[in-house]
């Protein structure tokens, strides 16, 4: 879906009145004789502050609109709206204390959020000046997030793949069923055994017009090994063959399909651990609904933790509690938990947002 993300960068009001001179001032403006500028090509030519300021506006859109993502939430179910954010330009032109002042919802304050938070790791912006000295302000900036008609496909390194059809991709193979076909054909790998590995991997297929299948992408929330990513690629480019491919417009196309599931070890030796597992994704489960109720809040995170302590390796379980401590503002219990994920499983997809949850906690 193509999107148009419109960056308003709100003037803040020039004074040009007088304070008392301190030896060190802390305090955080949000009015100045020159507000704080992202740095354009105009800092360098001999011109007025207030067309180096125009310059500095169109050179953020240009940033911003480069790295803000409309979240896949908001495009399904047609969320759009301005998200304002603040943050402090500090005396050296560094940026800190980044929040959501106003989110419309579905992901997209933290969309918002993720690109402030990789902009403050690589910009540095021109201080606001007060009096000729330098100081401290907080600058908002509000984030329009609008969407236009989507197109039917998107664009990968490789292939143009279809998310809109007129037919859908169907599994044909085991009855349809694609999670028996898995469990039927997945052979538990050998090394796995003493350590009794147990966890899940996440597969996306592409499925080709020409029904061959390939591996598009795989996690591995549990550190399992090559071994058993290579048996899952094995078992899911074997399927071709054993699809209806998906259509566009009367004709068959490429499309991806999502498959989950786990890997555990079936001897007498590990039947203790696959239990334990087992009971853990079971308070996980639990302890996630609880949570996302204020009243039964802390019963749900003592769930969490519960199932963390059994296995503090699982990337999955460490994401779901990592989500919903930075939902609730524990900022130093999301960090660690979503730095360790990435860790495990390998995944970019809080790079953004990490720098100003583990701000604090170092």
């Amino acid at each position: 879906m193509r999107l148009i993300i419109l960056c308003l960068c709100l003037l803040p009001t020039l004074l040009a009145a007088q304070t008392d001179t301190v030896a060190v001032d802390t305090t955080i403006y949000s009015f100045a004789d020159e507000a704080p500028r992202f740095p354009s090509r105009c800092e360098t030519l001999d011109t007025i502050a207030r067309v180096k300021s125009e310059c500095s506006q169109a050179a953020l859109l240009t940033y911003v609109n480069q790295r803000v993502g409309y979240p896949h939430e908001a495009r399904v179910n047609k969320v759009s709206g301005t998200v304002v954010i603040s943050f402090v330009v500090e005396k050296n032109g560094v940026l800190s204390r980044a929040k959501i002042l106003k989110d419309p919802g579905a992901g997209l304050g933290l969309s918002a959020l993720r690109a402030v938070a990789e902009m403050a790791g690589r910009v540095r912006f021109r201080p606001a000046i007060k009096d000729g000295k330098p100081v401290r302000f907080n600058y908002v900036l509000p984030i329009r997030f609008r969407l236009e008609e989507p197109k039917p496909y998107v664009l990968t390194d490789t292939d143009t793949v279809y998310v809109e059809f007129s037919k859908s991709l169907t599994f044909t193979g085991a009855g349809g069923k694609l999670g028996q076909y898995f469990t039927e054909n997945v052979t538990y790998p050998s090394s796995g055994y003493d350590s009794c590995r147990t966890g899940q991997l996440d597969i996306q297929l592409l499925v080709h017009a020409d029904n061959t299948v390939d591996v598009q992408d795989i996690i591995d929330y549990n550190d399992l090994g090559t071994d058993f990513t290579f048996e899952a690629i094995r078992v899911a480019t074997n399927s071709h063959g054993q699809w209806s491919p998906a259509e566009y417009a009367g004709r068959p196309v490429t499309a991806a399909y999502d498959v989950s599931f786990s890997f555990a070890p079936d001897n007498d030796a590990c039947a203790a651990t696959l239990d334990e597992y087992n009971r853990a994704v079971t308070l996980i489960n639990e302890g996630q609904t609880l949570a996302r109720d204020s009243t039964t809040l802390e019963a749900g995170f003592a769930k969490l933790d519960e199932a963390v302590a059994l296995f503090p390796n699982d990337g999955r379980f460490r994401i779901i509690r990592g989500q919903l401590n930075m939902d609730n503002n524990r900022l130093a219990d999301a960090c660690t938990d979503l730095t360790i994920a990435k860790r495990i499983a390998l995944i970019d997809w809080f790079d953004g947002v990490l720098p100003l949850l583990c701000r604090g906690s170092k």
